[in-house]
């Protein structure tokens, strides 16, 4: 046996990023192909973020963000960039404070970055903690809703904080005007 191989000790961030690129490829082939005339109307991905681009809330540049920027997509807009999951959920509540044109607009796909793994993963089905604690996270805005892939990685956050609970855990369909507010106050 070849000494370097027996030198190799996989880590944990080696085995989650397997396991995530064995996940982002098993969910690329339920997405593509296909004979259906449809086929391709659910796979709304992420797309990379513009060097250029502002956050639709603060207008910070969220390319400066890699491991805290969010993003959203909405039927006939192009996708809307976000410093932080703090002003990607209050354009999501309330989309029209900030761009009349999508006033009822609801969104068709969200991403944002885990806060363990700050891998990107799908915002829709993250659980989030509304932390608002500064000096528990170092991230843009000072205070965001943590997003968890999992909500047993949030459920494990908030039990090691005694001012948290699982009160404290909410999903991407719970962000209103005065959750959002919570975050964003300022630009409402």
């Amino acid at each position: 046996m070849d000494d370097d191989a027996s030198d190799f000790a996989p880590t944990r961030r080696t085995y989650l990023t397997l396991t995530g690129f064995a996940a982002t490829t098993a969910l690329a082939g339920c997405l593509g192909g296909g004979d259906s005339a449809d086929s391709g109307a659910n796979a709304i991905e992420p797309t990379s973020v513009p060097d250029d681009a502002s956050c639709s809330v603060c207008k910070m540049t969220p390319a400066k963000f890699p491991d805290y920027n969010a993003q959203l997509a909405y039927d006939g807009h192009d996708h809307q960039f976000f410093c932080s999951t703090g002003c990607m959920t209050a354009f999501a509540a309330v989309p029209e404070n900030f761009d009349e044109a999508f006033e009822g607009a609801s969104p068709t796909g969200a991403w944002v970055h885990d806060h363990e793994s700050k891998e990107l993963v799908d915002g829709q089905a993250a659980s989030y903690v509304l932390e608002m604690n500064p000096d528990r996270v170092d991230d843009p805005m000072m205070t965001n809703p943590l997003a968890f892939s999992s909500r047993d990685d949030a459920v494990a956050y908030v039990d090691q904080y005694d001012d948290l609970s699982a009160e404290d855990i909410v999903a991407f369909d719970d962000f209103d005007r005065e959750l959002a507010e919570q975050y964003r106050a300022k630009f409402f």
